[in-house]
């Protein structure tokens, strides 16, 4: 569930959101590591409580007023439109999604970053009621909350293009 053309999208939604933050001096090389490790275990907890098929849970990984784009579905615009529209994906007993950034980014102040790589939908085509599984690719932008979280603000995902063979 997510991506554009990477990074120039994160780049540009990144300067959007750090633009609401005062302007803070840039952060170190180290400081860098950790943001970026910190972004990788949030998606490695998001991948395990997918598992649950919790809605309210999937959707506490997004701020309040985040944005959700999907292959083949209006955009979502809020934490709760999200819930909603998840409670409907985890009512499919084949519905699985899998993410793992291949690239993760930091603003240079610290306090947006994203991540893209690779995702893997599987879920019950509606015409045929077969498990269909979906290649993905996805973008998502990071803001540290107040309370030192990261929440995503933006998601998008898009098809892969068909494995070459």
């Amino acid at each position: 569930m997510r991506i554009i053309h990477g990074v120039g999208l994160a780049i540009a939604a990144a300067g959007l959101f750090a633009a609401d933050y005062a302007v803070a001096a840039p952060i170190s090389k180290a400081e860098t590591a950790r943001i970026v490790a910190e972004i990788k275990a949030v998606e490695a907890r998001w991948n395990a409580d997918i598992k649950a098929k919790d809605p309210v849970k999937f959707a506490s990984y997004y701020t309040e007023e985040t944005t959700m784009i999907d292959p083949f579905a209006a955009p979502l615009h809020s934490r709760a439109a999200i819930a909603a529209a998840m409670k409907d994906s985890f009512a499919d007993p084949n519905f699985s999604l899998t993410f793992a950034a291949d690239e993760v980014g930091v603003s240079a102040d610290g306090s947006v970053a994203w991540s893209q790589g690779p995702c893997t939908e599987t879920e019950t085509d509606a015409a045929t009621h077969a498990k269909t599984t979906i290649l993905c690719n996805y973008v998502t932008v990071f803001r540290r909350e107040p309370d030192g979280a990261w929440k995503a603000v933006e998601d998008i995902a898009t098809p892969a293009p068909p494995p070459k063979g």
